[in-house]
């Protein structure tokens, strides 16, 4: 019974922690389960990327590792409602175990719904810098193939920096491509409200909140994260700069 406790627990802490769960919300989720569960002797580190956790003085020792993470703020909050319902007395092991797994069943949104998403985005992000009509169509066909790349690459787990850098590459190709047909096109605007869409938000505000409960090396792996994401975008569009130098011989 431990053991399958332990299990559940482990299970609700990768959850959280791959669907973009803060490390100290994740750790409290679990010593709260682990509480609740009857789990003696439980002792748990979390990092970014995994979590080691012993209980019963020692005997009973698990680890995960948690390699990356998306955002679905859905299904973190769920764990966090499991979690309460436990420590309520209203859910048992398998009542837990049952809730997780229907919280973790919850359907994402389809692909086709990122790429209209990462398409308004763009569009609106030109807009808030100062961008008309041209500015915002440019920016959301940007955004769009931005979108259709990193799903794509995703699928055939490609390199996330490599994928950081061909789609900043991609959006800026495609800016100044616009601006040689419509000189009028402000195409630093198309492009940045293209890549707002890119921006590591979520990891660096992450970072920040670990750093500030005194999880320095979870917060430094994901401020590290966010400024890596920062830079592959940045090496995007000046390569995207220079090639179009190359092949027109001037650039916007």
């Amino acid at each position: 019974m431990a053991d399958r406790a332990l299990e559940l627990v482990m299970d609700c802490g990768q959850a959280m922690l791959a669907n973009g769960g803060e490390v100290f919300r994740a750790q409290d989720t679990m010593e709260i389960m682990a509480r609740s569960l009857g789990i003696t002797d439980f002792q748990v580190y979390v990092l970014t990327n995994g979590i080691f956790a012993s209980a019963k003085g020692g005997t009973i020792n698990a680890v995960r590792h948690v390699p990356s993470f998306s955002t679905n703020l859905g299904r973190v909050e769920a764990i966090n409602a499991i979690s309460r319902k436990v420590a309520d007395g209203e859910l048992d092991l398998s009542g837990a175990e049952c809730e997780l797994h229907r919280a973790l069943d919850t359907p994402v949104f389809s692909n086709r719904t990122e790429h209209l998403a990462s398409l308004m985005g763009s569009g609106c992000f030109a807009f808030l810098f100062g961008g008309g009509p041209a500015e915002m169509l440019v920016s959301c066909l940007a955004g769009a193939l931005e979108s259709i790349i990193v799903k794509r690459f995703a699928h055939h787990h490609m390199s996330r920096i490599f994928t950081d850098i061909l789609a900043a590459l991609s959006c800026t190709m495609l800016a100044h491509i616009a601006h040689r047909f419509y000189a009028p096109l402000n195409v630093n605007v198309s492009i940045i409200g293209a890549l707002m869409v890119l921006t590591p938000g979520v990891s660096l505000t992450m970072a920040i909140r670990d750093i500030i409960n005194a999880d320095y090396l979870s917060g430094t792996i994901r401020l590290f994260d966010a400024l890596l994401v920062a830079g592959c975008l940045a090496a995007g569009v000046s390569l995207g700069y220079l090639l179009m130098q190359g092949i027109m011989g001037v650039i916007a």
